[in-house]
């Protein structure tokens, strides 16, 4: 193989693509060996402990379900998850990276060249412990990651691409996944994409939808033979499979019929569209909230934003784009395949970073095209340090970055130690919005410990604490002890979580000696 790719990635939640940028400067997708151009993002385990991914992962769910893996998207940066199979525990990071690659391999025998590098698409919302599972999963996988990309901003880059450079407006991302959800507003300038804000929640989805269409046939099946097919692994699988049906067909469909089998029992569930609305309504009402805040959190109006953008296969749901024309009184664009966009949109990204290399392989107008490009994103949440109020009497999440701020950015505050000759001070660095910086809504990010401080008096010694935000939405904190003003030491953040490079060559290898 030789002339190595760059890629982008859009690690899904029920189904993942990749993609590339062809020899004539179009972004494309980059089938599976099935010859398919999305792959569930499901594993299934073989009892000899051989991971299968994918179509075939699917079919064979139903075998096994507590043999498979799926949703996983919604676990990225949870410490506690653990998936448990023969002994064996596997987590986020390393499922993942089975995800990755098999699009990896299945790529490189389409294409016939190597991929070592990447850019790894996530919702905007994704917090810091999020995006560092997913670079991590990257290694694991054998690719180096470029860059983490916000989807909504993937989104944005497939549509913008090939427009005219003189054309002005707001646009909005409507990204509804199969496990998470974001709304981004955003303005595109000719070759400026400019974030304004965003906003959503990494634990709703198509999932969500789905779990309706299954408690609604749960219900159907208790009503009629008294027995609720969740309490028996197969049959539960199987209600997921069949609500998946339902919501993919009723969004070209006006009605279906179902069939639900339990030993010698079998019930026929009619469903329309009308019904379907009705059973997932509260789920869409939780994304027109989040549309009409990050509408507020930018000052601007309905009739102010020009183009609507929809991502994620839950997008293609009728009344969620009933809803949407009915608040913005816009039709969505329909320009974009909601399930390819934001990984084209990610290769765009990967050819950006790797212009240098990739010159020759493309025309010059793209490439100059591409040159031109200036993406200005946003950080999704505040970031700041746990502190002593003035008077000493509760604990604060002292903002440094508010959320928002164009990236990447980089700022220090002073803090002053509270205690005559204190020993040590040691830094929470927190990350969200909340005052409290023991609420549920604030993730502790990491801790910079500072030990053995010199004799000093209460607030004579001050700490300098400087925040980095990169384009990556990744996080770096630098603390420095100061004295009249000279440097005495700098003590680099050590994350929550984050896994050593010895740790991640271990897994790659481990990864390696696996038949994906």
């Amino acid at each position: 193989m030789s002339h190595d790719l760059v890629v982008g990635i859009d690690l899904g939640t029920t189904f993942s693509a990749i993609a590339y940028i062809n020899s004539y400067g179009k972004s494309e997708i980059i089938p599976n060996r099935e010859g398919e151009r999305t792959t569930p993002s499901m594993i299934f385990f073989e009892h000899d402990g051989t991971p299968v991914v994918g179509r075939e992962a699917r079919n064979l769910a139903m075998t096994d379900p507590t043999r498979v893996v799926q949703f996983l998207k919604r676990e990225m940066g949870n410490p506690s998850y653990r998936f448990n199979i023969d002994g064996r525990d596997y987590f986020p990071e390393d499922l993942s990276a089975m995800l990755l690659k098999k699009l990896k391999n299945d790529a490189e025998e389409y294409l016939g060249k190597e991929i070592k590098k990447v850019v790894i698409s996530v919702p905007a919302y994704f917090k810091d412990a999020q995006r560092e599972c997913t670079k991590q999963a990257g290694q694991i996988a054998g690719l180096e990651v470029l860059r983490i990309i916000n989807e909504p901003t993937a989104a944005a880059l497939a549509y913008g691409m090939g427009r005219s450079e003189h054309s002005k407006q707001y646009v909005m991302v409507y990204d509804f996944g199969g496990g998470t959800f974001d709304v981004t507003l955003m303005k595109i300038n000719g070759n400026r994409f400019e974030i304004l804000a965003t906003i959503g929640d990494s634990h709703l989805g198509g999932k969500d939808v789905d779990e309706g269409i299954v408690n609604y046939l749960a219900q159907e099946f208790i009503d009629t033979y008294g027995i609720d097919l969740r309490k028996d692994r197969r049959s539960r699988q199987d209600l997921w499979d069949k609500a998946e049906i339902a919501k993919r067909d009723l969004s070209f469909r006006n009605q279906l019929a179902l069939t639900l089998v339990h030993k010698d029992q079998a019930l026929r569930v009619d469903l329309d569209r009308q019904s379907f609305g009705e059973l997932i309504h509260d789920v869409v009402t939780k994304t027109e909230d989040y549309m009409n805040k990050v509408l507020e959190a930018t000052q601007l109006e309905w009739k102010d934003v020009d183009t609507i953008l929809l991502a994620g296969g839950s997008s293609r749901i009728p009344v969620v784009q009933d809803m949407i024309k009915r608040v913005t009184g816009k039709e969505a664009a329909r320009t974009l395949n909601p399930d390819e966009c934001v990984a084209m949109g990610a290769a765009i990204q990967s050819f950006i970073l790797t212009e240098d290399e990739c010159e020759n392989r493309v025309s010059n107008e793209l490439t100059d095209t591409l040159k031109r490009l200036v993406i200005k994103d946003i950080a999704s949440h505040s970031l700041g340090v746990k502190a002593l109020t003035a008077d000493q009497s509760s604990f604060v999440n002292s903002i440094i970055i508010p959320r928002y701020t164009t990236l990447p950015v980089e700022r220090t505050r002073y803090y002053a130690t509270s205690e005559d000759n204190q020993q040590k001070v040691e830094i929470e660095v927190l990350q969200g919005e909340h005052e409290d910086p023991n609420s549920p809504e604030i993730d502790l990010i990491g801790r910079v410990q500072i030990t053995d401080l010199p004799p000093h008096k209460a607030g004579e010694l001050v700490i300098e604490v400087t925040l980095k935000y990169d384009l990556n939405g990744v996080i770096e904190v630098v603390a420095t002890e100061q004295k009249s003003g000279k440097v005495i030491r700098e003590v680099v953040m050590q994350k929550s979580g984050s896994l050593s490079k010895e740790i991640i060559e271990e897994r790659k290898q481990l990864l390696d000696l696996l038949r994906l």
